[in-house]
This record gives C-alpha cells, structure tokens and sequence, in this order.
C-alpha cells in the first residue's frame, strides 16, 4: 500500500444513506442548531412529487420551513439576492438543497451571502477566498447532478468558487428519492465521479484517507453502471448516489487532471454533457500516463473489477487491465444506449479540426501537470476510437 510521507485531508460532510434516512432530517438539523430551513429545488423535481416526501418527514417534528422550487439551470446573482430576502424575511437558519447541479451551486452560493452581505459573492470568487464557516447546508441527491454537490466548489453567473467551507454539513441519501432518469443523465454522473476517483490514483495529493472514499466510490460504479442502464435496478441507483457523494469529497482533495479539464473543455463545443466527455476520455488519459512515475493505476483494478480478477492478474498487468474494464464498460453501455452513448470524441460530433483548439484551451489556465503534446496524443485517439497502447 503507498503511503506518503506527510499528507493533509479534510472533510466535514456526514453521510446518512437507507431506508428512511429523510426522517433523520428533523434530528440532524437541530444537531446543527438550526429549526427553520429554506428549502430549494426546481420544477422537475416538484412534479415527480419528491418535496412531498420531503415535507413529510418533518411532520411530527415541529419544524416549520420555507419551499423555493424556482431554480432555473442557468441561475444569477439576482436570483440569489431574491432568496436572500426571502431567507432573512422569513426567519431561516439553514439551507435544504433537494436535487443536483444548478440547485446545489445556488444553495451554496446563498449561504456564502446568509452568512455575509450580497457584495461577498464576488469578492470570495477564486480559491480559498471564504476564511470562515458558512451556515447549515444540506444536500439531498434525486438522481444525477454535476459531480460536483458534495465537493468545495460551486459556479454561479460565471464565477466559480472554491473553498473546503462549501462542502454540505450532511448529505442525505435516500432511495425514495434516487428517481430513475435517462441512461445519458446517468452515465454523465458516474462518469465525473469515476474520473475523480481515478485521477485521485494520478495525483500528488494521494493519500489514504482519500483512498478510503475514491475505493468503494470506484467500487460502486464498476459493480452497477451498466446494471442499472440495462434495467434501472433500484439498489444499484442508490449505490450510483454513494458512489457520486463520495467522489465529490475525492475531487475536494485532489489537483484537477488533465481527464477534468478536457471533459470540460470538449463539453463546451460538443453539445453532450461534461460527464459523457469525461467518460470517452478516461481510457485513453490512463492509458498514455500509464507508465508515469507516482502513478498507481495498478491500485485501481482491486476497486473497479473486484479481488478475483485482481488476484489472477500479474502486478505488471494491472493498470492495464484496469484500463481494459473501463473499455468493456464503456462499449456495453454504447450497445445497451443502441449508440445513445457516444464512444468516440468523432461519434460525439467533435470535427477533428478542433482538437488543436481544445488541446489549448485546456492548458490555457496555465496547468503544469500536462501541456499540448499531452492533451493531443489524448484527444486524437479518443477522437478516433484507437488505443493509444496496442497489447
């Protein structure tokens, strides 16, 4: 087992998951000495009637709270000072996000202002600009998201945010409200939370304490993705919503890779979600760092395809078959899709011409771990479909 000289991890995040976690709510707030939350989430999850369960679980509690269910996908800085209004108008002390991505970047953005003035969004805009603790936060998952909810980071009106004080206090994961969505939507969350895993096996920053989340998180997905695309197993939905929870806390303790910043960057000219592009990509980003220094991609076998294939494969064999699972994985879930699930940078509609460009922007941001030879070897076999290592 690698074990590092010295190393650092913080996570305040607890984790309640099961049957009936939502009726813990009442008891974990009032831990958290809070009695009155402001509760937000957006349409779709209200007409899939996920709030009524919500609600339902405060019933006996005598907890009042306060429902916004206006998200919208794209939310701003005036949206998060009409919920500041409505927070302090209203008497609230703590922040329910129910539901992913845009939800939980607004849940997150109005705590920094609850806990401050308006004018505090864009001045703590960057890294580790928030040098105090926020107020309650609490993040319950309905099915897919960014990857990004239970992690220090947050976007909102093109600023980004990054500080250890935005992970949630608790997440609650419960498999009344981890609904059945779209094969795509579901790929795209275990893909961002497969691709944190790994890169937290490629990064300085490895240590065992992120191991012991980035392991059952990789676990998790290499026992269920293609499961529950194939026949929307409920169990395995739930251990997708663990997996995604703790691959966010994985992500707030590690560097940003070179699999991050490309998925990113092709999500912004190929119309197909950042987690789908970070999925065509993480083959080939391992296969080409396959040989490099620091790396344990041989570590990565034991979680993704279990001990009995770990224990039959020669030590010098097993980054490589590592690589091999994620593959097959990939190419069942593209039969299962009937080619839903693009395989390629090309199949996902990206013209070979802009690879030069995506290689350039992802670098742009001035990273040291990788440069344009790197990204390009990359993005032109992921473009093509072609192992960057013929075995």
């Amino acid at each position: 087992m690698f074990f590092p000289d010295n190393y650092e991890f913080y996570c305040p995040v607890k984790i309640n998951s099961g049957n009936k976690a939502l009726e813990h709510l009442p008891v974990e707030l009032d831990a958290l000495n809070a009695v009155k939350p402001l509760i937000l989430t957006d349409r779709v999850v209200v007409k899939k009637g996920l709030i009524r369960r919500i609600t339902s679980a405060f019933k006996d509690s005598g907890i009042t709270m306060d429902i916004f269910d206006g998200i919208p996908q794209a939310p701003d800085l005036k949206l998060v000072r009409r919920l500041m209004n409505i927070y302090r108008d209203t008497g609230c002390d703590s922040i329910i996000a129910v539901g992913g991505g845009a939800v939980v970047d607004t849940a997150k953005a109005l705590d920094i202002v609850v806990s401050g003035k308006p004018e505090d969004l864009r001045d703590v805009a960057g890294n580790d600009l928030i040098k105090n603790p926020l107020g309650p936060l609490v993040f319950v998952p309905t099915a897919s998201g960014t990857g990004f909810e239970t992690s220090g980071f947050a976007a909102l009106g093109g600023m980004v945010f990054s500080s250890r004080f935005l992970m949630p206090d608790l997440v609650v994961i419960d498999p009344r409200m981890i609904t059945s969505e779209k094969a795509d939507a579901v790929v795209a969350t275990s893909m961002i939370a497969l691709a944190h895993c790994a890169e937290a096996y490629t990064c300085p920053a490895k240590n065992p304490m992120i191991d012991t989340y980035a392991y059952p998180a990789m676990q998790f997905i290499g026992e269920n993705l293609v499961n529950v695309i194939k026949s929307g197993d409920r169990k395995g939905r739930l251990a997708l919503a663990n997996a995604a929870t703790m691959a966010g806390i994985v992500f707030s303790g590690t560097s940003r890779g070179i699999i991050h910043e490309l998925g990113w960057t092709v999500d912004d000219i190929s119309g197909h979600s950042h987690g789908i592009c970070m999925g065509i990509l993480l083959p080939y980003a391992l296969e080409y760092n396959i040989n490099s220094e620091g790396y344990h991609m041989s570590d990565m076998l034991l979680p993704i395809a279990g001990p009995e294939i770990y224990a039959g494969t020669a030590k010098n064999l097993r980054a490589r078959k590592a690589i091999n699972f994620i593959y097959d994985m990939q190419h069942d879930i593209h039969d299962i899709s009937k080619g839903g699930i693009p395989l390629t940078l090309k199949d996902a509609g990206i013209s070979k011409d802009a690879l030069q460009g995506i290689a350039g922007a992802a670098v742009g941001d001035g990273h040291t771990g990788f440069n344009m030879d790197d990204c390009m070897v990359i993005l032109e076999h992921a473009w093509e479909g072609k192992p960057i290592i013929s075995f």
